[in-house]
């Protein structure tokens, strides 16, 4: 499926509007180009299908991290797109504007923020004023240049400088004993990334809304007819949450805590999905935490632990 629908009332945003219509014009015009669908962009990325239909039609700027990865997915270089990126997030942050809206902590559609796009259309003279409005592609690759220089030699100073010697040999073993058998770490983006909660304050919130996922691990895995079963773990969010994979329609996941708390989710469309999460402590860790996978249609059910959770 190439393409995708454009902006609430009519087709893509045209350029000029500003930055962020700049931002969303060429983000969907390299979609159309190497004919991503929302479908296989959530596949090859941390965001889910809706995240993407509101990043591409202008109902919400995309993070840095959503934007790398979209670039990433379309083999495409991704400096001028950052640059758009940072002029966008200026733009938002100008005091003439309202702040944009906190992603809900439950999946699903978002409110469409307006205020952007109005201030773009009532306060014209304030635009035509603004150095932003006469951006070039040159302009846009030398910053992204500078940026990128400046960032290597951030880490070479890190790495010459401040790592002590032997870290890298202590990591290796640290890793080698305290991980899962199963567990496998996401590669975490260029940067620190700040999650959004921790422990009880990410109970039933969406991994992704609070940037959990980066250092995510599979902590347990089982398989139902060939749905992979998972339970996902955070240590900087220090959550939970179920995740399964090559399910079919109706099939479920579900977790549940030691105190009876759980969430669960069902497949709506294509053939994964994931619940929000539950917290874990030290002294509740993720071992303490039971997760199932269901198909309702042949009455059948797997748990990790194996009988955990009672049909």
């Amino acid at each position: 499926m190439a393409g995708g629908s454009g902006v609430a009332g009519g087709g893509d945003a045209p350029r000029g509007d500003g930055p962020r219509g700049d931002l969303f014009a060429e983000m969907r015009r390299i979609k159309d180009a190497s004919q991503l669908s929302y479908n296989r962009l959530a596949d090859k990325t941390h965001y889910s299908r809706s995240s993407w239909e509101r990043f591409l039609n202008g109902k919400q700027v995309p993070t840095r991290i959503a934007v790398e990865e979209f670039a990433a997915a379309a083999g495409e270089d991704p400096a001028p797109l950052l640059a758009l990126l940072e002029l966008a997030v200026v733009r938002d942050e100008s005091p003439a504007e309202e702040p944009a809206a906190r992603t809900p902590e439950r999946p699903g559609p978002e409110p469409v923020p307006s205020s952007a796009p109005v201030a773009a259309q009532t306060a014209p003279a304030a635009e035509d004023s603004t150095p932003v409005r006469r951006f070039t592609w040159p302009g846009i690759l030398r910053t992204a240049a500078g940026i990128l220089a400046g960032a290597l030699l951030g880490s070479l100073l890190t790495v010459f400088l401040i790592e002590p010697a032997g870290a890298g040999t202590s990591q290796a073993a640290a890793g080698a004993k305290g991980s899962p058998a199963t567990a496998t770490a996401q590669t975490r983006p260029s940067g620190p990334v700040k999650v959004g909660c921790k422990s009880d304050t990410c109970m039933r919130r969406e991994p992704q809304a609070e940037d959990c996922q980066w250092d995510a691990i599979t902590v347990r895995q089982t398989f139902l007819r060939g749905m992979s079963i998972q339970l996902r773990y955070s240590e900087a969010c220090q959550a939970v949450w179920g995740r399964v994979e090559n399910g079919n329609i109706g099939d479920t996941v579900m977790i549940k805590d030691k105190r009876s708390s759980s969430d669960e989710a069902t497949i709506r469309m294509e053939h994964d999905t994931y619940t929000r999460m539950l917290a874990v402590t030290p002294e509740d860790t993720w071992e303490t935490i039971t997760i199932c996978g269901a198909i309702p249609s042949q009455k059948e059910q797997e748990c990790s632990p194996m009988g955990a959770i009672k049909p």
